[in-house]
């Protein structure tokens, strides 16, 4: 049964009304006084207001939004853009939410191209990512995405190798200056490479205050600073929280999961329930000092036959 002059514009199933056979609300909505904005390369229409107008690329729905006000910009499955250059894609509008729709090779795929500083730049506050593919289209990319905004959350996203030689050194940057990336939160993010020069997946340039870094898989053949988190000399983590991440590399020694040379107190937060795989066979193991940390059931493997045993070594105390 149909509801409109039009014919078969509006209708119903067992659970939704429709429109042209979509279920109204299906897609994710912005918040507050929000906007909801679509891309879709395979559109690449005027306004954006819904997937069929949906504009082309990320940077047309940012130039959309109003900042502050919940804005959310709807990807859509299958949707492909090639990035160049520095800040090549620019979120610069606060409090903006992107999402990817779609899952396996349905999700929207950025190729990352044309030189090692391409970027995409997180520069604005509060901003969300979800559910993105980020591909490398050049050898040693320096970092994919790169944040110098406050309260960043990457949630879900994958980073990987377009083709052979073709790599990020670090999936995520921060730049800045110190307390630039403040609140950063890395949550169910993937990083897998076959190149041996990868580095870090997350790479500081400066302190960060209250980072959040959780159930996150890093799986890569570097053989260097092969880390999670690798802060640049003197910056530090405060207040961190660090937990259920797994990593697998070829380093061979150094600090094998956070390299951190700032001394305690420098530091402070929470390292606990990470699985850390490396080929240091030198009986080291040494996961990162991290001063202030403090750590709790992390395990540390240096072989295909063992399983981790617990680093820093349990506290004998009593």
């Amino acid at each position: 049964m149909y509801h409109s002059i039009a014919g078969k514009i509006l209708g119903y199933n067992a659970s939704h009304l429709l429109f042209n056979g979509r279920p109204v609300g299906a897609q994710p909505q912005a918040l507050g006084r929000g906007k909801t904005f679509f891309v879709d390369s395979a559109i690449d229409a005027a306004d954006g207001s819904s997937p069929d107008t949906a504009v082309g690329t990320l940077d047309e729905a940012f130039a959309l939004c109003t900042a502050n006000q919940g804005d959310t910009i709807i990807v859509m499955p299958n949707h492909a853009e090639t990035i160049t250059g520095a800040g090549g894609i620019t979120h610069d509008v606060a409090g903006v939410s992107v999402i990817g729709l779609g899952f396996g090779n349905q999700r929207p795929r950025f190729l990352m191209d044309a030189g090692t500083t391409v970027t995409y730049l997180i520069s604005a506050a509060d901003a969300y990512l979800e559910n993105l593919v980020f591909a490398a289209g050049h050898a040693d990319i320096v970092r994919c995405i790169d944040v110098t905004g406050v309260y960043a959350h990457i949630h879900n996203c994958e980073f990987v190798d377009n083709v052979a030689d073709e790599n990020f050194l670090s999936a995520i940057g921060a730049s800045g200056a110190d307390n630039t990336a403040d609140g950063l939160k890395v949550t169910h993010c993937r990083f897998l490479s076959a190149d041996a020069a990868t580095l870090a997946f997350i790479l500081a340039a400066g302190d960060i205050q209250f980072p959040v870094v959780q159930h996150n898989l890093v799986v890569n053949e570097g053989t260097g600073l092969a880390t999670l988190i690798t802060c640049a000399t003197g910056k530090d983590l405060k207040r961190c929280d660090v937990r259920w991440n797994f990593l697998s590399s070829k380093a061979t020694a150094g600090n094998l999961f956070i390299s951190n040379d700032t001394a305690s107190p420098n530091n402070s937060g929470i390292i606990a329930h990470n699985r850390c795989g490396h080929a240091d066979v030198t009986t080291t193991h040494t996961m990162g000092a991290v001063g202030g940390c403090r750590f709790f059931d992390n395990l540390s493997a240096s072989t295909d036959a063992v399983s981790g045993f617990v680093l820093p070594a349990i506290d004998a105390d009593s």
